[in-house]
């Protein structure tokens, strides 16, 4: 339906959003679920792919700063922020929880990242990512438009730059 459509675009914008405004290259945003389906980025699923050029870094080099951890966070959990914001709850964003419990778990074994720490976290970022979203109302809303319109990620990123 038109109106599941435009929340997927709404998602997807948040994570967008905010990976941009956070200084994480965003590669690639497919709305369309069967389009996913045949690009392995995408595990089958409309989403965003972002590249965090720190956090891989320290991924690689073991040591993963806190600062790293809380980017990822705010950007994995942005879906479900915008859709929150624009609707008062979020329908989607189960694989974005399931994409911070992993990251999470998985920086030393999960022995500092027990469920009440994940939740946490998960409320921090969600709550940090819906602020972002408020602030830049005007370049959120631009994107969507862009999102929605089938536009590129270099033309989302200028309705970004230009709202």
């Amino acid at each position: 339906s038109p109106g599941y459509r435009r929340k997927i675009v709404e998602h997807e914008a948040g994570h967008f959003l905010t990976a941009y405004l956070l200084g994480c290259p965003v590669e690639a945003c497919l709305l369309d679920p069967l389009r996913a389906a045949t690009d392995p980025r995408f595990q089958g699923a409309a989403g965003t792919v972002f590249f965090d050029p720190l956090l891989a870094d320290a991924m690689r080099a073991g040591s993963v700063p806190r600062s790293s951890v809380d980017r990822y966070s705010v950007v994995v959990m942005a879906g479900i922020a915008a859709e929150a914001e624009l609707h008062g709850q979020a329908e989607g964003g189960r694989a974005d929880e399931q994409a911070l419990v992993r990251l999470l778990t998985s920086l030393d074994g999960g022995r500092s990242w027990d469920y009440a720490k994940i939740t946490n976290q998960a409320r921090w970022a969600a709550s940090s990512a819906a602020l972002c979203i408020r602030a830049h109302r005007p370049a959120f809303d631009a994107l969507v438009e862009a999102l929605a319109a089938g536009r590129s990620v270099g033309t989302c990123v200028m309705a970004i730059e230009e709202a």
